[in-house]
């Protein structure tokens, strides 16, 4: 076997394919060509059979037979127009263009088609060697009676014309860039062994900086593509490697930060158990102390209003531990019948002092007939609460807060299985709303956006876990200066176990 050189090689590699492109381009470009100019042609031959056809009824109607054979002459010969034959309904010729003599007369039966369908009818012939298209039009009386039927014809040559001259210019295309390719080869062949040697060792030395990524392109089969796809399957196995080792280690970062954070959270919930059982004794004394002087009465209603402050700030660090100590070690669920109509109105009626205070308007919605609950009814109570006086304190110049409940079928957030029965809970308000970076961190605990001294950012956090505890969870959506809508989904009892009757204990 003679062996090609690699200057025959390329040269055949190279013109075989470009002539057969530019040569399948050709044909593509003629069928296309063909297409449109012979789409253009029907619309041209339509458009004036359209209006030789008005023009004709026109005459017809003033009975100006003389004006239809002129208008016959005058269009004859315009553009690529063949000649105009007028038929009376009977299929007689009235009068037509003195070239159509050689033309055949149109069947009786598509005559009668065009003037019983009243439309255009287009026919494809060929006359003495060269295609033709007939369009013949009915014509009617302004009362719908048939008059007869113009029809011209229109030559298709021209199509012919241009699809052999494309094709005497595709060839010369060919020719002409097997030609340059052919002369640019016989120069450039000495480089076609230098340049995959050195994209090779370009590519040694982008892999030796650390860049795996880098591939030699193979584009042969001879000895040398052969060395370059060993040499990119040996960059990828040592890229993947790298990838593989790059993504354990990030795994054990996480599972590292993640194993530091849960003792960090364990460690606060310990010392904040510890620091409640602390605290909570003395506050009790404090206050007990504080309420025994304003019973027995102090001088001066400065004392007294002291004596009254002190208290409600006791109040208020009793709240924060107690918030603490629930965040730290929970609290056990009593779970029982309950429904949420009931758990609501408790809400809006501990509620309502400040509601009436900052001028906050409450819209409150549930069906007549809601499913009931198992569920701790004073933990809900808490949860709901919390969610109220978030709302209340995000409208400090009044607004309005809509508090609504209702059954839904949906599916838990990143679960695939099937939906469930949950009931919603909707808290929405008109207030100041929450910033997008902050929605993520909304149920983190000791996170609040409210000013110092107004929240300890526990009442989010121990009303999402009292609400994961009943088998439910918490949505959060938020818009700045448009407000706040939080969802709380808890979860129905099964389909066949009835509680709408229950009674709340």
């Amino acid at each position: 076997m003679i062996p090609i050189k690699i200057g025959t090689r390329l040269t055949i590699a190279l013109c075989v394919p470009i002539a057969i492109l530019i040569a399948l381009f050709g044909l593509l470009e003629e069928r296309a060509n063909r297409d449109r100019l012979d789409r253009e042609l029907a619309r041209e031959g339509s458009a004036v059979a359209r209006t030789v056809q008005i023009a004709a009824q026109l005459a017809l109607r003033d009975r100006q037979v003389a004006d239809v054979r002129k208008l016959i002459d005058d269009i004859t010969g315009y553009e690529r127009v063949v000649g105009i034959r007028f038929i009376d309904a009977n299929g007689r010729m009235e009068y037509q263009s003195a070239n159509l003599v050689r033309y055949p007369r149109a069947p009786v039966d598509r005559l009668q088609r065009a003037l019983q369908e009243n439309r255009l009818v287009e026919t494809r012939q060929s006359v003495g060697g060269q295609p033709v298209i007939s369009f013949l039009a009915p014509l009617q009386s302004p009362s719908g009676l048939p008059l007869g039927a113009v029809e011209v014809f229109q030559l298709e040559s021209f199509i012919e014309e241009d699809a052999r001259a494309s094709r005497q210019a595709i060839a010369v295309l060919t020719a002409a860039m097997i030609l340059a390719v052919g002369v640019v080869l016989f120069f450039v062949t000495r480089i076609n062994v230098t340049r995959p040697i050195e994209e090779l060792g370009r590519s040694f030395r982008d892999v030796g900086s650390g860049d795996f990524r880098s591939r030699v392109p193979v584009r042969r089969k001879d000895e040398l593509g052969r060395l370059a796809e060993r040499y990119n399957e040996m960059c990828e196995k040592l890229d993947a490697t790298r990838r593989s080792l790059l993504t354990e280690k990030e795994e054990r970062r996480k599972a590292e930060e993640s194993l530091r954070e849960a003792e960090h959270l364990a460690s606060i919930g310990r010392f904040s158990a510890g620091l409640a059982h602390e605290i909570g004794t003395p506050l009790s004394v404090i206050r007990g102390r504080a309420e025994l002087l304003l019973r027995r009465g102090v001088r001066g209603e400065t004392g007294a209003r002291s004596l009254r402050t002190i208290a409600a700030q006791i109040d208020r660090i009793s709240r924060i531990v107690r918030g603490m100590l629930d965040f730290a070690r929970g609290r056990e669920l009593r779970l029982a019948p309950t429904r949420v109509a009931d758990v609501i109105p408790r809400v809006t009626e501990l509620m309502e002092h400040r509601f009436h205070q900052r001028g906050i308007r409450l819209d409150v919605e549930w069906p007549d007939v809601l499913p009931a609950l198992w569920a701790d009814a004073d933990q809900l109570q808490e949860v709901f609460l919390n969610l109220a006086l978030n709302a209340a304190d995000a409208m400090p110049d009044g607004g309005v807060l809509r508090i609504e409940a209702r059954p839904v079928e949906r599916g838990r957030p990143g679960d695939p299985g099937d939906a469930g029965r949950f009931l919603a809970v909707v808290f929405e308000d008109t207030g100041q709303g929450i910033r997008p970076e902050h929605l993520d961190r909304v149920f983190d605990p000791f996170f609040t956006t409210k000013e110092v001294g107004e929240g300890t950012g526990l009442g989010l956090s121990v009303s999402y876990g009292i609400v994961k505890e009943h088998g439910g969870w918490i949505e959060v959506e938020s818009e700045v200066d448009l407000g706040t809508r939080v969802t709380v989904n808890l979860p129905l009892a099964p389909e066949g176990v009835n509680l709408v009757e229950a009674r709340v204990s």
